[in-house]
């Protein structure tokens, strides 16, 4: 298979020459275990829309034709499904939001700490994340107590304490897919004072010094890491070991602790629309969108990325199959991983009550949750104008039955030899 431009699918990378199988081998050739995680999302995204997930079948009431539409995966590797869970996913977390003030903020970490992180993705990522919400409420609301002395002594002669409301996404790639874990963060300009009296707008809405904040950031960093290596050590494959076979975890947090980390505080949002969406996908879909896959000829692909290094001019990245797959399937996510929390106000805990009282002095309504969309208004959405229209007589199908899982049978019925192969859709049968 050899593609130029156009749309690009990285399912049917997958499938071409059993690239899949073929990365699974190679490996394993080299000693090296593939997550679990990892095989269970791509083997899902494998088999979407397929026999071997089900199917939904339709009926005409008067001439008895049948329409059959496959299952989707619901995967985070698969673009179809995550596109349609990230529009929906946004939508809904619009409708929570407070109608004031955001800004977008971006947590980065040293170069020198990724490949402690990748090798230990369920407790360092919990870090990052405590860490994160920890730097801020520490400089907005004091609890838990600034770790910077000169953050706790201007804190302390000239800034309101109040409680923010903010999000926190988890992103683990950069735009040329390597492995660049950060942390950004929706905050409102402002909080819920401590006595839940009024609102404070925060000073120039500027929220806190960026300076103040990136070594908050990088002490509780330093200081968490520490304590869970304490606790429990952490594996690295690439960090060196003594005699004792112990990692040199303190060498290199005393290392790094000397140089000067960076937070961005972006400038300020009065529409937080752009912010969500930007975060939802991507920690809601694969790493790379299709539309950025240039060329694949059977051996190599080609994509484009921003270059950063060049002010951010398009640049295009031409690797070899394998390491293509490698690079994009390392960001899967473990299973059960959470890499998008709600923080203060928005916390789950506080919706009830903090939530409340935040729009009850800021004199707003809750807007109202959107619903989801059923099947057949999503495919109106995407173009399909009668989807439940019978092609022969043109009346209105009706929902008959559904099948789960693999059915020989239904693949007989369908002409197909095996369960691999997709089912063209819309699949039409005669009445039986």
């Amino acid at each position: 298979m050899e593609k130029f431009g156009g749309r690009i699918r990285i399912v049917d990378i997958l499938r071409d020459q059993n690239n899949w199988k073929r990365f699974l081998g190679w490996k394993n050739s080299v000693g090296v275990s593939v997550r679990e995680a990892v095989r269970y999302h791509v083997s899902r995204a494998l088999l979407c829309r397929t026999v071997a997930l089900g199917v939904h079948i339709f009926r005409c009431p008067d001439c008895g034709c049948l329409r059959l539409v496959p299952h989707s995966c619901k995967s985070r590797f698969c673009s179809s499904c995550a596109t349609a869970r990230v529009r929906s996913w946004s939508r809904q977390l619009l409708s929570e939001l407070l109608d004031v003030a955001y800004r977008h903020l971006i947590f980065t970490i040293p170069f020198q700490l990724r490949p402690l992180i990748q090798d230990n993705r369920k407790r360092l990522e919990q870090v990052l994340f405590r860490a994160a919400a920890d730097s801020i409420l520490a400089l907005t609301r004091g609890q838990p107590r600034p770790l910077s002395h000169n953050a706790q002594g201007r804190r302390q002669r000239t800034r309101k304490r109040y409680l923010p409301g903010f999000q926190t996404a988890l992103h683990s790639f950069g735009s040329d897919l390597k492995w660049n874990p950060h942390l950004h963060m929706l905050i409102t300009a402002g909080g819920l004072s401590l006595n839940r009296r009024h609102w404070i707008d925060a000073p120039d809405k500027s929220l806190v010094s960026a300076v103040e904040l990136a070594t908050e950031w990088k002490l509780r960093v330093i200081a968490y890491i520490a304590d869970a290596h304490k606790e429990q050590p952490l594996y690295c494959r690439r960090l060196q070991c003594d005699r004792r076979r112990r990692l040199k975890v303190d060498l290199l947090l005393g290392f790094i602790r000397r140089f000067s980390w960076r937070v961005r505080i972006g400038p300020g949002l009065q529409d937080p629309s752009h912010a969500v969406s930007y975060c939802a996908r991507y920690s809601r879909r694969p790493a790379l969108g299709e539309t950025r896959i240039e060329r694949y000829d059977g051996r190599h692909v080609t994509f484009r990325y921003k270059d950063y290094y060049r002010q951010g001019k398009r640049a295009y990245w031409k690797c070899p199959t394998l390491e293509f797959i490698d690079r994009l399937v390392q960001h899967i996510p473990e299973k059960y991983a959470r890499h998008f929390r709600s923080y203060g106000l928005l916390a789950t805990r506080n919706k009830t009550e903090l939530l409340q009282t935040a729009r009850k002095l800021l004199a707003q309504r809750k807007r109202a949750r959107p619903q989801p969309l059923s099947w057949c208004h999503a495919r109106k959405q995407a173009g399909e104008k009668h989807p439940l229209r019978c092609p022969r007589c043109a009346a209105t199908m009706f929902y008959e039955g559904s099948i789960f899982g693999n059915h020989g049978p239904l693949a007989r019925l369908c002409g197909l030899t095996s369960t691999q192969q997709r089912i063209p859709y819309p699949t039409y049968l005669p009445a039986p």
